[in-house]
């Protein structure tokens, strides 16, 4: 237990000291992608996501598969049109799978991610989390908001945990998260989402049926 907790402390602090000024890390768990997709975005700020996948040596497995795939199906339904994501692995493999993309092009997007599940011990000399954050520095966008979103597997809590995001950063979203809600969008009450006028379900439904 207590090697775990310092595991976990050194993954924070390494996130903490790696993470440029103005990009944001966000940890979850790989199978909250899609509530994070569902409750965090639409944003109306424009968004440069890097997801940050944990692998193990065998990849990404089954029990995650459908939670990442559908994560990230939701997650390009909500983003605009110009938003850019993109999707690089950590631990097992560490590499960038796909550069940012517009999220108008999902098929590529999509299609680019099915890559995770062929590759193995790629790069373990380098750390995908350095990785991650070099990609982000290299690729900065002004007025955007730069974020890292990393998923791990089930290592962690659900609750999310942003680091290095200005105050003033961080009340414009709340106010905008604000404002959804009173638009009958998603927003989070005692620990799950609540959805009102139903306005996310049939885009769940339409991914699961696909």
């Amino acid at each position: 237990m207590k090697t775990y907790i310092i595991y976990i402390v050194l993954i924070l602090t390494t996130i903490q000291i790696r993470a440029q000024e103005d990009v944001s890390t966000t940890v979850i768990k790989l199978k909250d992608l899609i509530t994070h997709a569902a409750d965090s975005y639409p944003n109306e700020e424009p968004q440069q996501i890097y997801l940050l996948i944990e692998t193990g040596v065998s990849g990404v497995s089954s029990d995650h598969r459908f939670f990442l795939e559908q994560g990230v199906q939701l997650l390009l339904k909500r983003l605009q049109p110009e938003d850019k994501i993109a999707i690089g692995t950590y631990g097992g493999s560490n590499t960038t799978i796909v550069s940012y993309t517009e999220a108008s092009n999902a098929s590529h997007i999509l299609n680019e991610l099915q890559k995770i599940y062929t590759i193995t011990h790629q790069n373990t000399g380098n750390d995908g989390i350095d990785i991650a954050y070099q990609f982000a520095k290299n690729h900065y966008v002004e007025d955007s908001e730069n974020k890292v979103i990393m998923m791990r597997n089930d290592q962690v809590t659900g609750n999310t945990i942003v680091t290095n995001a200005s105050v003033e950063k961080e009340s414009k979203h709340k106010m905008t998260r604000a404002e959804r809600k009173e638009a009958g969008q998603p927003y989070k009450l005692g620990g799950a989402i609540a959805i009102t006028a139903l306005s996310i379900l049939p885009e769940v439904l339409e991914i699961i049926k696909d």
